[in-house]
């Protein structure tokens, strides 16, 4: 396996892009580009469009590499399979996504496929993305990946492309390699199910025939004993996400990230006539929950020897921890295994036998098989 960190500026860069495309085995190359790096933009975009290898990935808040939470840094990692690629640049604008899958990115019959997805994460077509790549692929392969962008900069240009880095866009790579996903968030129900009577995109309008800030406001304060007219509504909401009831082992976690008068603006969508309860989390269990994902991402990759581990985790779980997050690290290391990946805007992939899911607050961890060629 090849993967490096980054992190002494636009020349290091360079020098390693041109030892992976020396390379004659790697095929591909994934970036995970730290937010605060030091290199510029116009720097970044440059080299994605004149390397003679694909570079995909994304911006992030954070990235992972080992054991370290670094705000500035490029993860690098060379891959050494097969593949196939779409960009879809304009998502939100995209109506007929199963259309553009079909013509970018055919059906293949891969047996150990992956597909490795970014997308803007504060576009309003992740979730058409997500289940039009259902829709075309099924489960018969494994997805991960996550919503790239910033915290400060929600409309920034931030999915790195072999096209430069855009805006409002998705890049999707089919990788003949094998993996294992395990998904886990630790968030436990304080409330019953509530009906979603009305919303519109990202925004919840009403919850059982109600302003849905007012049940929203009404659960969380007696919980937590904290008044939102006292306190900012991020510094509560991020210890008070919602659970969405679905057919899986845990609830499919939507953040509550603004409100907007008496709508709740959620990191991804949450559809009309859904069932919600409102979750918390002790900061241990909620930390616990990447082991978990590890542990479920193992069972799944059915007794391959993982290579790399790629890490996908929720940037609302750093903001939520604190410095407990260097817990969820080591709950989720592996000693004999490279940990490589990103804190999202949202994580999208599906455990093996669920559903398709975009997801908020949880874990994701993806497991690269060494029984291929596919990492080198």
């Amino acid at each position: 396996m090849k993967s490096v960190l980054v992190s002494e500026g636009v020349s290091q860069l360079q020098l390693e892009l041109q030892l992976m495309n020396d390379d004659p085995e790697i095929k591909f190359i994934m970036m995970l580009l730290a937010s605060q790096t030091d290199i510029a933009h116009d720097e970044i975009n440059n080299l994605l469009v004149i390397n003679p290898k694909p570079i995909i990935g994304g911006i992030f808040p954070y990235v992972l590499y080992c054991k370290s939470l670094l705000t500035a840094g490029v993860v690098l990692i060379g891959f050494a399979c097969s593949f196939s690629m779409a960009v879809i640049p304009a998502l939100s604008k995209t109506v007929e996504i199963e259309t553009e899958l079909q013509k970018q990115l055919p059906w293949q019959n891969m047996e150990r496929g992956t597909l490795f997805t970014f997308v803007h994460g504060m576009s309003s077509g992740v979730q058409r993305l997500v289940d039009g790549l259902f829709n075309q692929y099924g489960l018969e392969i494994n997805y991960i990946g996550g919503g790239c962008g910033t915290l400060q900069k929600l409309d920034q240009p931030c999915v790195l492309t072999p096209q430069g880095i855009l805006q409002d866009a998705a890049l999707l790579l089919m990788a003949d390699i094998t993996s294992g996903i395990g998904v886990a968030h630790g968030w436990q129900s304080i409330s019953r199910a509530f009906k979603v009577t009305e919303v519109e995109g990202n925004e919840i309008i009403s919850i059982d025939w109600r302003p849905a800030a007012d049940v929203y406001r009404n659960v969380v304060e007696d919980h937590s004993g904290l008044r939102f007219c006292e306190i900012p509504f991020s510094e509560i909401a991020r210890a008070y996400p919602f659970g969405i009831a679905k057919l899986a082992d845990e609830l499919v976690i939507r953040d509550p990230i603004a409100l907007k008068g008496q709508r709740i603006v959620c990191v991804g969508e949450v559809r009309r006539g859904s069932y919600v309860h409102v979750m918390h989390g002790k900061p241990d269990y909620v930390s616990a929950a990447a082991g978990r994902a590890r542990q479920r991402a193992m069972e799944n990759l059915k007794g391959r020897t993982p290579q790399l581990m790629l890490f996908m985790d929720c940037i609302s779980r750093v903001l939520f921890l604190g410095e407990l997050f260097a817990r969820e690290i080591t709950h989720v290391s592996m000693n004999d295994v490279p940990l490589a990946g990103a804190l999202t805007l949202g994580e999208i992939a599906n455990s093996g036998y669920d559903y398709l899911e975009l997801y908020n607050k949880t874990s994701v961890v993806g497991l690269l098989a060494s029984d291929t060629s596919g990492i080198n």
